[in-house]
């Protein structure tokens, strides 16, 4: 594991605070994050409305991904970001097909003026699309509690059958290692709240580290290459488990990467990614058996990626960091990011407010014992 010496600390406050700003940045804003919050509890009311065809299936709907893991990102090349919901029945699976399960959903939606301009029937949910903002993607399911808490089973119109989920026991296995919040269980309007999203100082290292290897995988895999990025669920599980509790953003991502090479370098075949919270076997990597290349494409990136990060832990220097920085996460998002630290830094100093926070040890200019001192890169 990369060891920190006392004289790099200076370094790495500095260039965590960077860090955490090209995540702010690809994160839904505050104004989207509450559009997003009361459209998906308009939602909710619309599909539990009484006499609706749902009703009588007491339909509850729960957030699922990344939004309440807090590691949203905006893909590249579009403004929409992907919001993922699930409309969970209280209907055995047993009862109905999967693809009736979608439909029902899907008529309910369409009964509503304005929904019904915004729709577009996919493979697992039925999306509704908000112009600039995002998708809410609404994912029908049945309950199979039978299998454990959480447990539901989704339509798969390509499969023409069920597939298993758990994505409350996700979410829960997920924030007990990213030791922050867990999703609550109270419900409003059988929408169930959103989780507060946290300030860019509270926000931790785990959940900063997944939104950029997710950025640096969009800019890897794009074009004729965008059909072998590795899933981000996917992703997500594997830094979940190579994290080892760093406390610094930098860090946690060299720890992540290092721990993925590793487990690459000493797997047979093919490495296997099982969902942590799913009772019913599943490997998130599959695809790779009928697509062997974006195996071989997921080690090589992982590889540059490692290597690289390694490189940007050693440097010193604005220009040096910024230049791998740019090639990591683009170049545009990564100069925004470093003109807002430097006027973030200058303005906390002059104010004689910039600490670092013990518990994350971000830089904060929030009342804090701990002062930092005047910051560098080192050589600039």
């Amino acid at each position: 594991m990369f060891q920190t010496s006392r004289t790099d600390a200076e370094f790495l406050t500095a260039l965590d605070r960077l860090l955490q700003l090209i995540c702010q940045k690809l994160q839904l804003t505050k104004t989207q994050y509450k559009l997003a919050e009361k459209h998906y509890r308009a939602v909710g009311r619309w599909l539990e409305q009484e006499g609706s065809i749902l009703a009588p299936y007491r339909p509850i709907i729960y957030p699922q991904g990344s939004l309440p893991m807090g590691t949203t990102n905006k893909p590249l090349g579009r403004e929409e970001y992907d919001l993922d919901f699930v409309c969970e029945l209280l209907i055995g699976w047993r009862q109905i097909k999967p693809d009736d399960l979608l439909s029902k959903v899907e008529f309910r939606l369409r009964e509503h003026e304005d929904y019904r301009s915004r729709i577009e029937r996919k493979n697992r949910c039925v999306s509704l699309k908000y112009a600039h903002d995002f998708h809410l993607d609404i994912v029908p399911a049945c309950s199979n509690a039978a299998l454990g808490q959480g447990q539901i089973r989704v339509p798969d119109r390509e499969l023409k059958s069920w597939r298993d989920s758990n994505s409350k026991g996700y979410i829960a296995w997920f924030d007990r290692i990213a030791e922050t919040y867990s999703i609550s269980a109270r419900r409003l309007d059988h929408a169930e709240p959103l989780p507060q999203q946290e300030s860019l100082e509270e926000k931790a290292p785990l959940r900063c580290a997944i939104q950029l290897v997710k950025r640096c995988r969009d800019l890897a895999f794009v074009g004729e290459k965008s059909d072998l990025a590795p899933a981000s669920i996917l992703l997500s599980t594997l830094c979940a488990e190579s994290y080892q509790g760093q406390k610094s953003v930098s860090e946690a991502v060299f720890g992540i990467l290092q721990g993925i090479v590793s487990r690459i370098a000493n797997t047979q075949g093919r490495l296997q990614v099982w969902n942590p919270a799913n009772q019913v076997p599943e490997d998130l990597g599959e695809r790779w058996d009928r697509n062997p290349r974006a195996y071989q494409e997921f080690v090589h990136w992982i590889g540059d990626f490692s290597r690289l990060w390694e490189q940007l832990m050693s440097t010193r220097g604005h220009a040096a960091i910024a230049g791998i920085l740019a090639i990591l996460f683009e170049e545009n998002l990564t100069q925004a990011a470093m003109r807002d630290s430097a006027n973030w830094v200058d303005q906390g100093r002059l104010a004689g407010q910039l600490g670092t926070v013990p518990k994350t040890g971000g830089l904060t200019t929030r009342p804090c014992p701990i002062v930092v001192p005047k910051n560098t890169f080192y050589g600039d």
